[in-house]
């Protein structure tokens, strides 16, 4: 009985932190992350190439780096949490500021990816178009299981 009992608490403990760290590590890797820079292995990037793509990749985080402000929205949206009546004109400040600060970043990460394309030769963006359109698809396909 206390072996059943002890093999029982064991499982309990270990089986979801197998799957927590196989499910950790699936959601690692580049292609998952980062499906940009996928794409651009897949392409015969010359060495010029390679060393200009670095650099409007570092660019362009040197600048989300800049607009970021880690950790104020969640002290601002506290502080509307806390307080003892909600502010709704504060919480709707702090709304516009966030989608603000998203439009920015997008603005960004599409302006750099505009530069990485226009720095490829007509075949690597041919290429490049096939790729964009299988992710598009890939993306199309997730959504659908979903809802079934």
């Amino acid at each position: 009985m206390y072996a059943l009992l002890r093999n029982m608490i064991v499982a309990t403990v270990i089986l979801p932190l197998t799957f927590s760290i196989a499910y950790a590590q699936g959601g690692q890797g580049g292609a998952h992350q980062m499906p940009l820079k996928g794409m651009l292995k897949q392409l015969a990037l010359t060495a010029d190439q390679q060393t200009e793509i670095k650099k409007i990749m570092q660019s362009s985080r040197s600048e989300m780096k800049q607009n970021a402000n880690k950790g104020s929205f969640h002290r601002a949206k506290m502080v509307i949490i806390k307080a003892d009546k909600f502010d709704e004109n504060q919480a709707s400040a702090l709304i516009d500021s966030m989608q603000s600060m998203k439009k920015t970043k997008t603005m960004n990460r599409i302006q750099m990816v505009h530069e990485i394309y226009h720095s490829l030769s007509r075949e690597q963006q041919a290429k490049m178009n096939l790729l964009f359109e299988q992710h598009y698809q890939k993306q199309q396909n997730r959504g659908k299981g979903k809802n079934k």
